[in-house]
């Protein structure tokens, strides 16, 4: 860690390891997803608490002095709450990684594992033909044995 760098905030890094990604594999994707949540849950909490600073800042101004200051912590309100929106926004910024991610799932990996399990029990069915026995199975067997494996 060099000395320029803050204690306990990692922003700058998250934002260069998602400049970082291309999208080759579906792990590429999953790091994509993981590192969005990251930003967006970090400036949410950032622009949050800033917003809670800067409306306790403005609502201490005197403001005139026939309204009591009660003037100057509605105005603070008012400022404060462009921040929380900008904050919302932040957040919603990380869950839209993660529904990215839920959606590729959903409409890529999820069809692929169904069609593999479709296959896979389609091998275990042997066709319909010839047999003598109870059940036939995939190899043929001596002739009595009713095509079951010994």
């Amino acid at each position: 860690m060099s000395d320029g760098e803050k204690v306990g905030s990692n922003l700058a890094q998250l934002i260069k390891q998602l400049d970082a990604i291309e999208f080759r594999t579906d792990r590429d994707l999953y790091n994509y997803a993981k590192i969005l949540r990251a930003i967006g849950f970090e400036l949410y909490m950032r622009v949050g608490m800033d917003a809670d600073m800067v409306s306790t800042i403005l609502s201490q101004y005197k403001g005139k002095w026939y309204t009591f200051g009660v003037q100057s912590k509605i105005r603070a309100k008012l400022v404060g709450g462009h921040l929380r929106a900008g904050a919302a926004a932040a957040k919603v910024l990380g869950l839209s990684g993660v529904k990215m991610y839920a959606s590729f799932v959903k409409h890529f990996i999820r069809p692929e594992q169904e069609a593999e399990a479709q296959a896979r029990k389609g091998k275990g069915k042997s066709k319909p033909g010839f047999s003598i026995g109870d059940k036939p199975s995939d190899s043929a067997g001596k002739p009595g044995e009713g095509g079951r494996a010994a």
